[in-house]
């Protein structure tokens, strides 16, 4: 009896130590974690090399608009000297006007552009963002793995040694004792995988951020969202970074219509030139403008025109697949979220409960070695079930704050 007891006090703690599905933190702690899991987002992002190329390319933009503010057209010096039996100089400058205000135009498509490459910049500190923290949740899950993989090693080592002694004794067979030694092999080679499966998402986390994670990550045990509206629905998601980085697109590409039809007309060039030959004086007037006989360049624009109603179209688009996205995402964490609580309230607990019983019926030889071995086995299966389900619930609720643009205002320090 005294061995049976340790044996139950070890099968105990596998399921009260597991922090990847033990409901043991209240919701505060839940809700530092997740503030955790944020700072370390947050810290990343600051770090990124893709941050910093968008911040380079919204430098680049407001340089370019500073430019397409400026006149487009320099003046030109002219110089010209002739020495023969007559001796020539004159002097002139020319200008070419911008008669059809290209300058504004251009200045009109650069605003966008530095509005676009703006929201491109938000727009991937979101992607990335999630990103990031999907790898940290995945180490969550696969650290949960680990421990759980080790503390079934734990048992089955346990449990072939007293099986090792029962066999001595005579009470079970050669074929049971070598059932469980297979059983303790497969779990220390499961152990094995989860490590490696662990070590490729720590890895995938350093690809990110190009840092290495060297404190523990848990998954909060509880998550919510606030479910929206029709109307709060279409809200977010035209606040979207993704979908205004599509509507300021198509508002480049409306720009550039005006651009491109302003472009395509000849702007005149005047200038004067004053001189003397020998003693008599020069004055001259030039004016010079092309004539658009042979092509007119309509093509361009027609093409812009097409370009802009393109990506229109995209922008609806995108809107239409967020949105979609945006409901899918609140009704896969409902359904997600409600087997998470049936799991904690429930789960649990009948785990501990069974573990207990299996120990007891097999050292009173209710149950066969094999039968032990099977349902041990069920159990912990179940438990590692509870663990991905914590990982789905981590994965939906990140998805819907996402696509609701929730995400982006966590992360908004970092703007």
């Amino acid at each position: 009896m005294k061995i049976s007891s340790t044996a139950i006090t070890v099968a105990v703690t596998v399921v009260v130590s597991n922090p990847g599905w033990a409901n043991t933190a209240p919701s505060s702690f839940s809700t530092s974690m997740v503030g955790n899991l944020m700072t370390i987002t947050r810290q990343a992002l600051k770090s990124s090399p893709e941050i910093q190329a968008a911040q380079s390319a919204v430098a680049a933009a407001k340089a370019r608009l500073k430019g397409a503010a400026l006149p487009l057209n320099n003046p030109e010096f002219e110089a010209e000297t002739e020495r023969t039996d007559i001796n020539t100089y004159q002097l002139g400058v020319s200008q070419t006007i911008d008669w059809h205000d290209k300058r504004s135009a251009y200045e009109q498509v650069a605003r966008a552009q530095l509005q676009a490459a703006g929201q491109e910049l938000r727009s991937l500190r979101m992607s990335k963002g999630s990103e990031l923290l999907a790898t940290l949740g995945n180490i969550a899950a696969q650290s949960a793995m680990v421990e759980l993989s080790q503390r079934k090693t734990s048992i089955l080592s346990r449990f072939s040694k007293l099986a090792g002694k029962r066999h001595a004794a005579g009470d079970i067979s050669q074929s049971e004792l070598e059932l469980a030694r297979l059983s303790l092999a497969e779990a220390q080679m499961q152990h094995a995988r989860d490590l490696a499966a662990l070590i490729q998402a720590k890895s995938d986390f350093f690809s990110l951020s190009g840092q290495d994670l060297r404190e523990d990550i848990t998954l909060p045990d509880s998550l919510a969202i606030e479910p929206l509206t029709t109307s709060a629905q279409e809200k977010a998601v035209r606040q979207h970074p993704d979908v205004q980085l599509a509507l300021l697109q198509a508002q480049i590409a409306r720009a550039s219509i005006t651009a491109a039809d302003r472009e395509r007309k000849a702007d005149p060039t005047v200038g004067v030139s004053a001189g003397r030959e020998d003693d008599n004086t020069l004055l001259a007037f030039r004016f010079s403008i092309p004539i658009q006989v042979r092509n007119n360049y309509q093509n361009k624009v027609d093409a812009v025109r097409h370009d802009a109603l393109q990506a229109e179209q995209l922008a609806q688009q995108k809107f239409w697949e967020l949105r979609a996205l945006l409901r899918s995402s609140e009704k896969r964490f409902t359904v997600v979220s409600r087997a998470w609580k049936q799991w904690l309230t429930q789960g649990r607990n009948s785990l501990q409960k069974r573990i207990h019983l299996l120990e007891t019926l097999w050292h009173t030889g209710e149950i066969s070695t094999t039968d032990y071995l099977l349902q041990v086995q069920q159990t912990l299966d179940t438990q590692a079930s509870g663990i991905k389900l914590q990982a789905d619930l981590w994965s939906a609720w990140l998805a819907w704050m996402t696509h609701s643009t929730t995400l982006s205002q966590q992360l908004k320090d970092t703007d």
